[in-house]
């Protein structure tokens, strides 16, 4: 019988499926049908500092006539102290109710918040930690080294504070892919994962203004995970858990021949239900079933570059004989 538990950052997970962050995650009912319909973890939707600032400057707002400036910055640490707890409040339930790893997300700007929140989230009883990272590298005097050596110092102060699994979740506008996650590694991270979606902003040529970008992935976006972790899984210890695109089985088994054993999946999920996450779990197991595999781990990786005859193919960025 196939079995399609694997592994996680350390923990022993039932399914390699996870679901991101995001509104699928975002209260007790939602991680509770997760879990039903067959999700390995789930990563609680993300707690932006930038969120609980602007949610303080509008609540500081409304209140203002009934503020000095004297109690101006204790309304602001008790109101940004009253998000944060509601935040724990969820993980704590979530704790309670499921069974799966329950991991929690922060988005934050400072070093210190970033430590601040972990610790309070660890002492919850989260699983594992995913911390989401994304600098704009706008100014033109930066050079990328500088960029690149921001993460480290970001990712090095993580590991130093947080006493639970670490998880990395990046994007790809880095000079040297390659070398930013061997570093991670090295710094001891437990996993990374590749790519996380940014918001992008548009424009209404209509109204002349700015307007969201496109919000979930497309079943095509996937093509760049699936090389970066193929050209990766061989190189590195800790885990790499690859994101975007990720819209059905076949999509998820490449992932975990590439050298992926666990993968997150959050629009598909929007788009169609919690029977996605049944249907990919089905696909996979009625795969192995085919190919006579009992474990993710008999194949896991397979086609990574490091393991197959043909590794060569995750390098090659020309079409040659391709298109005729």
């Amino acid at each position: 019988m196939a079995s399609i538990k694997t592994k996680f950052v350390g923990l022993d997970i039932k399914s390699p499926v996870i679901v991101a962050a995001g509104p699928n995650t975002a209260d007790i009912d939602h991680l509770l049908k997760c879990e039903e319909a067959g999700a390995g973890a789930v990563v609680l939707k993300s707690l932006f500092q930038e969120q609980i600032e602007k949610e303080v400057e509008s609540a500081y707002e409304e209140n203002r006539e009934f503020l000095n400036g004297a109690g101006s910055e204790s309304f602001g640490s008790y109101h940004a102290d009253f998000i944060i707890d509601k935040y724990m409040k969820l993980l704590s339930e979530a704790k309670k109710k499921l069974e799966i790893p329950v991991v929690a997300s922060i988005c934050c700007k400072s070093l210190d918040s970033w430590a601040e929140y972990a610790q309070r989230f660890v002492s919850c009883g989260a699983d594992a930690i995913e911390l989401d990272y994304y600098p704009i590298a706008s100014d033109a005097k930066v050079e990328g080294k500088s960029v690149d050596k921001a993460l480290f110092d970001f990712a090095q102060f993580a590991r130093k504070n947080i006493s639970c699994p670490v998880i990395l979740k990046i994007g790809k506008k880095y000079s040297s892919l390659a070398n930013v996650i061997s570093t991670l590694d090295s710094l001891k991270i437990d996993g990374v994962v590749l790519f996380n979606k940014f918001y992008a902003p548009d424009i209404d040529i209509d109204n002349l203004k700015f307007v969201p970008g496109p919000m979930l992935s497309d079943a095509n976006d996937y093509v760049e995970t699936l090389r970066w972790v193929a050209l990766m899984s061989g190189e590195v210890k800790m885990d790499i858990i690859a994101n975007t695109g990720i819209h059905d089985a076949n999509t998820a088994i490449k992932m975990l021949l590439a050298g992926a054993r666990s993968f997150e999946v959050c629009s598909v999920v929007i788009d169609k239900g919690y029977k996605a996450i049944e249907e990919i779990n089905a696909g996979i197991a009625s795969w192995m079933r085919t190919k006579g595999y009992e474990s993710i781990f008999d194949f896991c990786g397979k086609l990574a570059q490091e393991r197959s005859d043909e590794g060569y193919q995750w390098e090659r960025t020309q079409f040659l004989r391709t298109i005729k």
